[in-house]
């Protein structure tokens, strides 16, 4: 297996998006696409500056993911040839997911193991996607294990790129206000206002 499969395989991306999904925008979204495919195409210098992106919207089915998982993608493909620790220069996670995983992980040994190699590469991978950030109710407790993640990121510039169906308003009545702040503030933000852009067009 070559660097370039490893990495792609340690980043967790769901199988779907390890290949190209095209997306064409509404006209109302034209201008965030380039910006978003811009980020894309210089996106080892986005990370290597330690900078931040939330991608949000109001609807789903938008390209929010997809436009997350590209920047994985190119990514991983512009540092083949360097060696990271874990093997994990980027990394995928669905948030809802994976705190359901780490809780369940509390009674069995074998997802406790696996949830702890996961949280290692969360805090050393050059690149991690928090996916469909705020889709349910965030309690103290994943509010702390968020925090805590995002909070070492952006401390040590390690960027991160979030994704949601809420608003910058809306996260803040979702979120503490230390967890907004780390996410908000500190990042670049670019909103797709049209539905569904999904399996067909240009990028």
């Amino acid at each position: 297996m070559s660097l370039c499969e490893t990495y792609l395989d340690n980043s967790l991306l769901p199988k779907r998006y390890l290949k190209n999904i095209s997306l064409i925008p509404a006209k109302v979204d034209e201008q965030v696409f380039k910006e978003l495919n811009s980020i894309k195409l210089n996106i080892k210098d986005f990370v290597d500056k330690g900078e931040n992106l939330l991608i949000c919207s109001n609807n789903c089915g938008n390209g929010k993911t997809t436009w997350a998982t590209k920047m994985i993608r190119e990514y991983i493909s512009s540092v083949c040839d360097i060696k990271f620790k874990n093997n994990c220069p980027a990394l995928f996670i669905n948030v809802t997911n994976f705190l359901n995983e780490k809780k369940l992980a509390i009674s069995d040994p074998e997802m406790h193991q696996r949830v702890i190699d996961v949280e290692r590469k969360i805090l050393t991978a050059k690149l991690v996607v928090f996916d469909d950030l705020g889709v349910k109710d965030v309690s103290q407790y994943d509010m702390g294990n968020l925090y805590y993640w995002i909070d070492e990121r952006t401390n040590n510039m390690r960027s991160c790129i979030f994704t949601s169906n809420l608003m910058p308003k809306q996260l803040k009545q979702v979120l503490d206000e230390r967890l907004y702040s780390r996410i908000v503030k500190y990042s670049i933000i670019k909103e797709i206002k049209d539905g569904d852009n999904r399996n067909v067009g240009e990028y």
